[in-house]
């Protein structure tokens, strides 16, 4: 047996046996020989075996409570994971998701959504007060895919405005009103307080998606 000096060296030489408790004492929900969904069919952009297999175990834990969560290295695609989770976790039904996400992936993740769900319709809440500065955006606004760029082009409204249920019953009937009922949603929420943690002891930088879904109402939520 060759001598273990160090955590690698340990890990290396009982790999095996790590990776046999280690699915003993969390089986998988989703293994690698049970179907795949058809929606995952569906998505615009077709994931890869690994990405598919992560994706329905977070459907399948959304069966079973409302939350769960994606850890992995950067580049992994864990965006396109968390999407697809919705795609399929919605089995066809119009849905709304909310992603909070740091400012400087609000609009990667925009893009991410046009490029990988059908039929989405994505908006940014750019800030939870009315009026400011004029050459900034408020409050929340429908954005496009453009030539490869984000661009807000649609409904603009308030969180306010969406408060006020005005002639409807309430205002969740309002926002579910019309064609915008029918949708797919994509909510997204700048959160400045977002911190990616990284690990100091190796190169790769480790990130994780925590997710919430509530079935109420056929609504899905989701927390970056």
């Amino acid at each position: 047996m060759p001598e273990v000096s160090t955590i690698y060296d340990y890990m290396r030489a009982h790999s095996a046996l790590l990776g046999e408790r280690i699915l003993q004492e969390y089986p998988a929900l989703h293994q690698f020989d049970d179907p795949v969904s058809p929606r995952v069919k569906q998505l615009l952009r077709t994931p890869f075996p690994a990405q598919s297999i992560a994706l329905m175990g977070v459907a399948k834990r959304w069966q079973q409570a409302r939350a769960g969560m994606v850890v992995a290295e950067c580049g992994t695609g864990k965006t396109l994971i968390s999407l697809g989770a919705i795609h399929v976790h919605s089995d066809g039904n119009p849905f709304t998701a909310l992603a909070m996400v740091p400012p400087h992936l609000v609009e990667k993740w925009a893009r991410e959504t046009f490029l990988t769900l059908p039929g989405v319709r994505v908006f940014l809440i750019d800030d939870l007060r009315n009026g400011g500065d004029e050459n900034k955006f408020h409050g929340v606004n429908e954005v496009r895919l453009k030539k490869g760029r984000i661009v807000r082009e649609g409904l603009r409204t308030t969180l306010s405005e969406l408060r006020l249920r005005k002639d409807s019953p309430s205002s969740r009937k309002k926002w579910s009103s019309g064609r915008i009922a029918r949708a797919r949603k994509l909510v997204l929420s700048p959160d400045s307080n977002s911190r990616v943690p990284r690990t100091r002891t190796t190169r790769t930088r480790v990130s994780r998606v925590s997710l919430t879904a509530c079935r109420d109402r056929g609504h899905t939520w989701v927390v970056s």
